[in-house]
């Protein structure tokens, strides 16, 4: 049954982990299938649309194997088109209607340095290379949705 949830995660593009295109970005989700999972303290392919307008994007195939990953679109050059790997912070389903205000606490933010320190060995075990200057792309996104709905976009690319 689906429910009302809040969700935090610390969110990363795919491009910023090196990943140049859709193939290799997919050959990465399945080998590390089995160690994924969207519950907090785990990894896993965001749940979020990562193409907020597609209608802005003509004639794109984001699913082709050849998509170069950091294309951006020409309306909205701002917009990191994704996809992104997040790593669960919290999952939380609200049930009670009165504390569900879609889109009205949704926070995203970069990482603070004690959170860099925190979390960099979680992204080392995946990536050994990853270092705290790497760290910088990492945002903390906290937002609310309807999971019988993907969840929102969130991510920005501004410090």
């Amino acid at each position: 049954m689906s429910c009302r949830r809040r969700t935090t995660v610390l969110r990363i593009p795919a491009s910023a982990l090196g990943f140049r295109y859709r193939r290799e970005w997919d050959e990465f989700l399945n080998k590390h299938d089995s160690d994924f999972a969207w519950e907090p303290g785990h990894f896993a392919d965001a749940l979020c649309d990562n193409y907020p307008d597609m209608m802005k994007w003509k004639n794109a195939d984001f699913h082709s194997p050849d998509w170069l990953l950091d294309q951006r679109c020409p309306a909205e050059p701002e917009i990191i088109p994704g996809p992104f790997l997040d790593y669960f912070l919290e999952d939380e389903e609200l049930l009670d209607p009165e504390d569900y205000v879609y889109g009205m606490n949704d926070t995203v933010r970069p990482l603070e340095e004690r959170e860099k320190k925190k979390y960099l060995p979680k992204y080392k075990r995946l990536f050994p290379d990853f270092t705290i200057k790497d760290m910088d792309a990492v945002r903390w996104c906290s937002y609310e949705w309807y999971d019988g709905t993907e969840a929102r976009y969130m991510y920005s690319d501004e410090e």
